[in-house]
């Protein structure tokens, strides 16, 4: 199957090649591509951070022990959230769907005041799925396109599953394990061999 030209909400999938350190065995959904480049959030990559750890004042709860995932090399100060849905008075205008049944957002103060406010006293079943990053994963003009060519990733369209993994560390393996039987084994072993 044949990607399309602007890959917005597609995983872009670490190449076994690919070795640079803000990238080793990530996966990156793709909030926006096109021709003026792209944004993407890293999936997999925790900072070893919680929500408590990155904001200016120090409050209490169980929301703020939430980690908080590097998005990318790209402005770590800013905050940003994939959820599974909030209700409307809470969601952002200017909030987007890259994939089915996932939402993508600044983390703005209503959101941050929602989860320290309301979040210990939703109901679990009641709470959305929810993940929180510093930063983001950005490509000028031409330079994501440049590394596809250079097989720097793998592309796959984007999945909710593997958004929000419970198991962030093996969100790589699986991610490419979804494209194929060449490329399971290439995630259980981390070798690619050559396709004659």
């Amino acid at each position: 199957m044949t990607e399309p030209r602007y890959l917005s909400g597609y995983f872009l999938i670490a190449s076994v090649n690919l070795l640079d350190p803000n990238f080793v065995r990530t996966v990156v959904l793709l909030i926006q591509h096109n021709d003026e480049g792209a944004f993407g959030l890293v999936l997999n990559r925790p900072s070893g951070k919680e929500l408590n750890d990155v904001l200016p004042e120090s409050l209490e709860g169980a929301v703020l022990h939430v980690p908080v995932y590097i998005g990318g090399p790209v402005q770590q100060d800013y905050l940003f959230v994939l959820h599974s849905g909030l209700e409307n008075k809470l969601l952002n205008p200017n909030a987007t769907s890259p994939i089915p049944g996932v939402f993508f957002e600044p983390a703005t103060k209503q959101l941050i005041s929602y989860l320290i406010d309301e979040w210990n006293i939703t109901p679990l079943e009641d709470r959305p799925k929810l993940r929180l990053y510093a930063g983001y994963s950005g490509w000028g003009p031409g330079q994501l396109e440049r590394e596809l060519r250079e097989n720097s990733w793998f592309v796959v369209p984007g999945h909710q599953s593997i958004v929000f993994h419970p198991e962030p560390e093996n969100a790589w393996k699986d991610a490419l394990s979804r494209k194929g039987k060449y490329y399971r084994f290439v995630a259980e072993t981390g070798y690619m061999p050559s396709i004659n």
